[in-house]
């Protein structure tokens, strides 16, 4: 599996995206940052996106890959996944006529740019090669995360979440897991907030990772609030086990 990161930050910054991760050439896990990054070739390879939830700072970019694929008359449609309430959620807020052209019904209604193809948690989605869960995460909105494995290799993409439970059973599961990417995106002195917003600390990354059988496993973070990056930074360095957790940089391709 090839990933390239788009965008891997929870702030926006000159330079410094908001999530979204490419997998080979077809696969986008949330759409924070792409027509930015990618050519219009390779905007129009992408057939699915895999939606974690519906902030904006993970489906924004979603808007302008659509309007691309539609105004240089790809055949395809694009392919939005996620749970039944977040697919209906970024219709009924993004694309709903208003904020964004319906691309749901453009150019006709029997055939969109856009489809829409939910996922309940639990259920197995084929993609390709690629076997696709939803399990449900704990966020201030509904939220999801995805493995997605294959027959020699798996991967899991923990988007935004606070302390949770069913990913890291899902994940202990997994006979091929080869790399958990999860947020972190406070500091330990600002646990109350990351509490109230459902988001992670180190210290909170720590709890979450004792839920993992397997300690050899590389740890990717992303989602750090740029404001407080370095102090993050420190406060990982400082986690046992510290020598697998890498913080991710926009631009970065990882093989697993």
């Amino acid at each position: 599996m090839d990933i390239r990161v788009l965008g891997c930050y929870g702030s926006h910054l000159p330079g410094c995206g908001t999530t979204s991760f490419l997998l080979g050439e077809t696969i986008l896990i949330d759409g924070g940052t792409v027509t930015s990054v990618l050519t219009v070739e390779e905007q129009l390879k992408i057939e699915y996106v895999l939606i974690t939830h519906a902030h904006l700072d993970h489906i924004r970019d979603i808007m302008f890959l659509v309007d691309n694929i539609f105004y240089l008359k790809r055949p395809d449609p694009l392919v939005l996944i996620s749970s039944p309430g977040i697919l209906q959620a970024v219709r009924a807020h993004l694309f709903n006529g208003r904020i964004w052209p319906d691309f749901f019904s453009i150019p006709s209604v029997s055939g969109p740019v856009l489809k829409m193809l939910p996922v309940d948690a639990g259920d197995v989605l084929n993609i390709g090669s690629w076997r696709v869960t939803a399990t449900p995460v704990n966020h201030t909105v509904e939220t999801v995360a995805f493995a997605l494995e294959s027959d020699t290799e798996s991967v899991v993409f923990i988007g935004d979440t606070g302390p949770t439970e069913a990913i890291w059973a899902h994940a202990n599961e997994k006979k091929h897991l080869k790399s958990i990417f999860v947020e972190t995106s406070l500091p330990n002195r600002l646990e109350e907030l990351a509490r109230v917003t459902c988001h992670l600390t180190p210290r909170g990354l720590a709890g979450e990772l004792a839920k993992l059988n397997r300690k050899d496993i590389p740890i990717h973070v992303f989602h750090v609030k740029l404001h407080h990056g370095e102090e993050i930074a420190r406060e990982l360095q400082d986690l046992p086990g510290h020598n697998r957790i890498s913080v991710l940089r926009d631009g970065q391709r990882i093989r697993l």
